[in-house]
């Protein structure tokens, strides 16, 4: 899981040291670069510091808040006088997470903080919401599907999601087939389209941005692949249907006995 950090060198170093295998970071010492990352990169979190340019403020932090409020954020900083009016702020905000260098950032408090907000993340909530769907399926392959949308530029065939698998494309294939799913090509495009949806209902992010998270090169393709599975522009599909909606749709179109027939690439 990709994870930014917005916090001083020191602070993402310490998050580095406890991350383990399952959370990279992208490092960020400005604001403005920090809304880069998150509109351009597949970050799923967010560790933040609201002294990050110097004198602690909480605006940079209701602004991300606004923009993506689908992005679960921890505070991580220093404790000062000027921080406790700021924290008291953004904690109107929802914000669950707060860590202070040098009292409660060991590594085991670290490690657990990252670990419980990433049970909040969309890829994890799409998941929960289409486990049935996909519960005849090896665990293998139910946790290649998740890291479609965690790691959109590694996936771009069938191939690539039998290979994460650990098996080849043939048995990938005959898995699906078994458990009266759609193709897994088909099932590669419906789920990172779904997982779109979910991105564009944060009004911080363009189609085109979001197109550039899921790993397609040219947002014209983006549009197709919405289209097809929705019937509609991503521009209407972001106003049109909630995310309970969308799970619908896709269920009654695609994991039902009289799927719609779909073409994608593989």
């Amino acid at each position: 899981m990709l994870v930014l950090a917005a916090v001083p060198r020191v602070l993402a170093a310490k998050l580095k040291r406890v991350a383990g295998q399952r959370f990279a970071f992208c490092w960020a010492e400005r604001w403005g670069a920090a809304l880069d990352i998150i509109r351009g990169e597949p970050v799923e979190m967010a560790v933040v510091d609201p002294g990050l340019e110097g004198h602690p403020r909480s605006q940079e932090v209701e602004r991300l808040r606004v923009l993506f409020p689908s992005l679960p954020l921890i505070l991580y900083t220093k404790l000062s006088p000027a921080i406790v009016p700021v924290l008291l702020r953004v904690g109107e905000t929802g914000i669950r997470e707060v860590l202070l260098e040098g009292y409660d950032d060991h590594a085991q408090r670290l490690s657990d903080a990252l670990t419980e907000e990433a049970a909040r993340v969309l890829s994890r909530s799409l998941m929960t919401d289409i486990e049935d769907v996909i519960r005849d399926l090896p665990h293998e392959l139910k946790w290649a599907l998740e890291t479609i949308v965690r790691e959109p530029g590694s996936f771009r065939t069938v191939q690539d999601l039998a290979d994460r698998a650990r098996m080849d494309r043939r048995t990938c294939t005959r898995w699906f087939t078994k458990a009266t799913l759609p193709p897994p090509s088909v099932m590669l495009t419906v789920i990172r389209v779904v997982y779109a949806h979910r991105l564009l209902q944060d009004p911080g992010y363009t189609v085109e941005d979001v197109a550039a998270k899921l790993g397609y090169a040219k947002p014209r393709s983006f549009a197709l692949h919405v289209k097809e599975v929705f019937g509609m522009t991503p521009g209407d599909l972001r106003v049109s249907l909630a995310p309970d909606e969308a799970v619908k749709i896709v269920r009654e179109r695609y994991f039902n006995n009289d799927q719609v027939p779909f073409e994608s690439a593989s």
